[in-house]
């Protein structure tokens, strides 16, 4: 399996840009990132990057943020259209306008038994606050 290190090296090289013209073409997109923070990563020095710069590096090299975390995959690059990225993009965007992206992206890794756990603690809350399971904000929130 391939580190991020390596994965971003080679997707920028086939890209044919430099950390800085990369880093560049990202925050024209609207994402602040630098180009010493990308020779970091690619230098295995900064390894634990947020979803938010691992979003914004895939939809940059046109691949998915889990092909560039290392995930095993049989293909070299899985994305050849963007559909998969445009879609995780979504659901980022999702996450972040309901205001629960921090939390979902504190999830990451915790077995099915603290989800499980963490659920339940959720629908006590929401019990406690009156709320219904299907209900978004409480009545006198709206």
């Amino acid at each position: 399996m391939s580190t991020l290190s390596e994965r971003l090296t080679r997707a920028l090289a086939e890209k044919g840009v430099s950390d800085r013209q990369a880093a560049r073409d990202i925050r024209a997109a609207g994402f602040p990132i630098t180009h010493a923070y990308i020779s970091q990563l690619k230098k295995s020095r900064t390894t634990n990057p947020g979803l938010d710069v691992l979003t914004a590096l895939a939809r940059y090299l046109g691949t998915t943020v889990g092909w560039l975390a290392g995930d095993p995959d049989p293909v070299e690059n899985p994305v050849a259209d963007g559909a998969a990225v445009d879609q995780a993009t979504q659901v980022q965007e999702g996450l972040a306008a309901l205001g629960v992206q921090n939390l979902a992206e504190r999830t990451a890794g915790l077995s099915p038994l603290s989800l499980d756990a963490i659920s339940q603690m959720i629908e006590a809350m929401r019990a406690a606050e009156g709320l219904h399971r299907n209900t978004e904000t409480p009545p006198d929130r709206r």
